[in-house]
């Protein structure tokens, strides 16, 4: 049932259609994957960023896009070896929030994968590979990781 105030404010949703619709506010909101882990950072400022990186022994950080569908396919994985790696930080960023950071890093592809080392950069994966991510974490971390593959 619709309330008399709210017939007489309505207005065309598009000039000549029969569409109505009540002017009410509509606030954007931004939708994340169920998969999306408590474990990993969203990283949205460039200190913050240094921050993060010099934080731990081995950190990881996945560049990404929201339109991005290789990006959309390597989250719940990405996510999965921060819950089961626990000596390695995980972090990521929105390369269209976060640019100050992605130009920093030259990012130009997505997705990309930077591993940090006592805050130094040690390692660049281009492209969706988590078998190549998984080697490059076990390299410089030192950790056992068979149990995860």
């Amino acid at each position: 049932m619709f309330s008399l105030k709210a017939i007489r404010t309505s207005r065309p949703v598009f000039r000549n259609t029969n569409v109505w619709a009540s002017p009410v506010k509509f606030t954007p909101m931004r939708f994340y994957s169920a998969a999306h882990s408590g474990s990993v950072k969203e990283l949205t400022e460039l200190a913050g960023f240094f921050d993060f990186i010099k934080k731990e022994n081995v950190s990881v950080v996945d560049f990404y896009a929201t339109w991005c569908g290789p990006c959309k396919a390597l989250e719940p994985i990405y996510n999965m070896f921060a819950e089961r790696i626990p000596e390695v930080q995980f972090g990521r960023v929105d390369v269209d929030e976060a640019q100050d950071i992605a130009t920093e890093y030259a990012i130009s592809a997505m997705p990309t994968c930077l591993i940090f080392k006592d805050g130094e950069n040690v390692g660049k994966i281009v492209g969706a590979d988590p078998h190549k991510l998984l080697e490059m974490i076990q390299e410089h971390a030192n950790v056992d990781l068979k149990s995860i593959r």
